[in-house]
């Protein structure tokens, strides 16, 4: 891999996602999931698989695509024309080979994706109200990443996002200390319920933090102590109220962009990443990089999954406007 020709390498869990819709989410009840509007939990294979069949037996099959937080940020910029690549990891399965195939499809570099055991796969559940829930189950792939600790140093800019398993974060660890990385970071819930401590290796290593109101607050540490660790530049989601920036000497709030065609919530804030990191790379003002990011995440509401994202010509066409 030519790192340093990149312009983004990402790194974060690799799902296959399935998307089913229900009536209503609060009135799903299956085992001990708590099945709470706006929220995601991470399963065993085995429960997973059983929730798998009974939404297939109560719930309406709509969808499958490749998914993951980091995965679907870098295949936004890598479909607007920027140069990416993605460390990771799928199984010798069918849903590895259907990722594969997607990121390749936009020109993305998977030369560094190991492939091996089974694939992570997610399910999502969108009600009626659109809604949405999210349940993980980790593949067993990623306990063969610390055996792909990239052996040249990495110039290319990373994004960070949660792995599942235990193996998948002492592998972002490892490289975050092996490289001494500056990274943009969207610790999203899994990584958010692991605290505080858990999370100062990361954050330390933060140039550029993307998080919820809900995580923030969830996290009990405040803007001030985020600058002390070092992070420049702090991307607020605030779901159906816009979203913020702060920097030590700079703050915004900007309302949501307004759309009339609303499908699936699923990754909106991931493309709303893509939008900030690809203004951010392209030099613009702040006002405006908070602005892509918003309509990014906007559009990507018109149907499920990636299906949503922002074509390189609707890209190209906003990018001219805001100029």
């Amino acid at each position: 891999m030519s790192r340093g020709n990149l312009d983004f390498i990402g790194c974060g869990a690799l799902n296959w996602d399935i998307f089913f819709e229900v009536e209503d989410l609060q009135t799903i009840k299956f085992q001990d999931i708590d099945i709470i509007p706006g929220r995601e939990t991470s399963l065993e294979r085995d429960q997973f698989l059983k929730f798998l069949d009974f939404l297939e037996k109560n719930g309406k099959f709509l969808f499958a695509c490749g998914g993951g937080s980091s995965a679907n940020t870098i295949y936004a910029l890598s479909l607007w024309g920027f140069k990416t690549a993605f460390i990771g990891a799928v199984g010798e399965d069918n849903f590895g080979k259907n990722i594969l195939e997607e990121f390749e499809k936009v020109n993305l570099n998977t030369e560094n994706i190991l492939k091996k055991g089974e694939t992570s796969l997610a399910l999502i559940l969108l009600d009626k109200n659109k809604d949405r829930f999210i349940a993980v189950s980790p593949g067993n792939s990623e306990k063969f990443l610390l055996d792909n600790i990239p052996k040249r140093p990495i110039k290319s800019f990373f994004h960070f996002s949660s792995f599942a398993s235990k193996a998948g974060q002492k592998f972002q660890k490892i490289i975050l200390n092996k490289y001494n990385l500056r990274i943009s970071f969207d610790p999203g819930e899994i990584y958010v319920n692991l605290g505080k401590d858990f999370l100062i290796p990361w954050l330390k290593a933060t140039q550029y933090l993307f998080i919820t109101e809900y995580e923030l607050q969830k996290l009990r540490i405040s803007l001030d102590n985020l600058y002390e660790l070092g992070i420049e530049k702090i991307f607020l989601k605030k779901g159906k109220k816009g979203a913020a920036f702060y920097s030590k000497n700079k703050s915004l709030k900007l309302p949501v962009y307004k759309v009339e065609k609303i499908i699936d919530n699923t990754g909106a804030g991931d493309y709303f990443n893509a939008g900030i990191l690809a203004g951010i790379k392209m030099r613009l003002e702040d006002e405006k990089v908070l602005k892509l990011g918003l309509y990014s995440a906007a559009l990507s509401l018109r149907d499920y999954g990636r299906k949503g994202c922002l074509n390189q010509k609707e890209f190209q066409n906003y990018i001219n406007l805001l100029k």
